[in-house]
């Protein structure tokens, strides 16, 4: 007889309850025959057994239509102005770590949250090139204001070029 970690005979009811009743996929055969022989030495009945495993079920349906609700609440959320400022100023700049969570975002059902922050990233991304650009030809345009305005006659002179 094999010895499982912690030993079957000392795990919870519910516990060999959910060993006996399961396949071989997730247990050893071994294991599922010694939890059922531990749930005889219990004397637990198969009408308990039974009530276990309608409690899990109802439990198991609780919650996937919660979370069949919270899916369906998640469609129409909607990120605050303040958010949406923030993704927008900063966003590019995490893009790559935020990356994942655009996406995250699309399984969680956030659909709105999702073309929200496809949006303002975009505008953001589009943004920061602008301000980059205007700001690199504006330097540019001063260095060449300043080249233009120094005065080399005497430079020209000195070294023959006039």
């Amino acid at each position: 007889m094999t010895e499982f970690n912690p030993p079957i005979s000392e795990r919870e009811t519910e516990e060999l309850i959910e060993i006996a009743h399961s396949s071989t996929e997730h247990w050893k055969l071994d294991a599922i025959n010694q939890a059922k022989k531990e749930l005889i030495r219990r004397n637990v009945t198969q009408k308990e057994q039974n009530e276990v495993i309608e409690k899990w079920k109802k439990e198991a349906d609780e919650y996937f239509k919660n979370e069949a609700d919270r899916l369906e609440k998640n469609k129409t959320e909607s990120y605050s102005t303040w958010e949406m400022i923030l993704i927008f100023i900063i966003g590019s700049l995490k893009f790559f770590r935020w990356y994942d969570d655009v996406f995250t975002l699309r399984k969680e059902n956030y659909y709105l949250k999702f073309k929200q922050r496809i949006i303002i990233l975009t505008l953001g991304f589009i943004s920061w090139f602008i301000f980059i650009y205007t700001s690199f030809h504006s330097y540019e345009q001063k260095r060449l204001e300043e080249i233009e305005k120094i005065d080399i006659s005497d430079w020209k002179k000195k070294h023959g070029y006039e």
